[in-house]
C-alpha cells in the first residue's frame, strides 16, 4: 500500500529543484508501516516553535524570536540542514546516535543524530541526510529505507533542520565506522529508552551577566556500564521527542528553565 500523504507542499516555489518531503511506499506488512503512516498523516505546523517554555529567551530577544518564527511559518522555506534518525529493523529496535568530536566548532562533545548542512548539489532532504550519514559513519544509502519525515526544528544557530526517519537491517549495526574528524564515538540507543519519561537534567550555562543552571529534559543512557552516561538533550532530544509524539502518540513536556 502506498503512503501518499507525505507529498503535501514538499516542493518549495522559491527552490523548485529541491524535494523536501517525498512519498514513501511501504508494504502493509513492514515492521514500521504504522510509524510511516503516522508520519504521513501529520498535519501540524511544519516548523516547530522554539520559544515555548524557553527561559533562555527573554525580553526583546524573545519578542524577536517570536516574530522570526511567524515569518518562517509564512515564508515556508526549505530546510538548511537535515538529520537522519536511523532505527534498526529488529524485534527490539535500536536508534543510532553519535557523540560529536570535542574539536568541532558546533555542538562539540554533544550527543547528536547523523546529519549536517545542505549542499547546493543536494536534490532532496533524504539525499542530504543520507550523504551526511555516509560521511560521518559510513552508512550506505542502499542499506537504508526511508520511513518518513518530521517537522523541522530550529537549531540554536538558527538553522532549519529537517529530520528524516529511516530503518536499516540489524546487520548494518556492525558495519558502521565513525569518521575521526567529526565523530568521537557512535552508539545504539535501545528504543525502549525513549519510551521512558526523560529526566530533569541540569547544566552549568554561561548567560550574558551570570552563570546559571539550565534545567531541561534529557534521556541518560550508560551504554558501556562504566558510570559515564551519554546525555541526549537539546536539539537531538527535541527531535526524538517529536518522533515519539507524532510517530507513537507519546508526548513529553520539553522546556529550558534557568535557575
Amino acid at each position: 500500500m502506498k503512503i501518499s500523504k507525505m507529498t503535501n507542499d514538499f516542493m518549495n516555489d522559491k527552490d523548485s529543484v529541491f524535494l523536501d518531503k517525498q512519498t514513501v511506499d511501504l508494504p502493509i506488512t513492514h515492521r514500521f508501516y504504522t510509524l510511516a503512516q503516522a508520519l504521513a498523516d501529520y498535519r501540524g505546523v511544519d516548523i516547530l516553535p522554539y520559544t515555548d517554555n524557553n527561559e533562555l529567551l527573554t525580553g526583546l530577544v524573545r519578542e524577536g524570536a517570536i516574530k522570526h518564527y511567524q515569518k518562517l511559518l509564512n515564508d515556508n522555506p526549505p530546510p538548511q540542514a537535515c538529520v537522519l534518525i536511523v532505527i534498526t529493523d529488529e524485534p527490539r529496535p535500536r536508534l543510532l546516535l553519535t557523540r560529536r568530536s570535542a574539536c568541532l566548532n558546533s555542538h562539540a562533545g554533544e550527543v547528536s543524530l547523523v546529519g549536517g548542512k545542505r549542499d547546493d548539489t543536494d536534490k532532496s532532504s533524504a539525499e542530504v541526510a543520507l550523504r551526511e550519514a555516509c560521511e560521518e559513519v559510513g552508512l550506505v544509502g542502499a542499506d537504508a529505507q526511508i520511513l518518513g519525515y518530521l517537522p523541522m526544528q530550529i537549531s540554536k544557530k538558527g538553522l532549519l533542520v529537517r529530520p528524516v526517519v529511516a530503518c536499516v537491517g540489524a546487520e548494518v549495526v556492525n558495519k558502521l565506522v565513525p569518521s575521526e574528524d567529526e565523530i568521537a564515538r557512535l552508539f545504539w540507543l535501545p528504543f525502549e529508552v525513549l519510551q521512558t519519561v526523560p529526566m530533569d537534567w541540569a547544566f552549568q550555562r554561561m548567560l550574558p551577566n551570570k552563570t546559571a543552571k539550565l534545567h531541561t529534559p534529557a534521556w541518560v543512557y550508560d551504554c558501556d556500564d562504566d558510570g559515564v552516561p551519554e546525555v541526549v538533550w537539546g536539539l537531538t532530544g527535541r527531535i526524538l521527542a517529536s518522533l515519539m509524539e507524532i510517530g507513537f502518540g507519546v508526548r513529553y513536556a520539553w522546556y529550558y528553565k534557568v535557575v
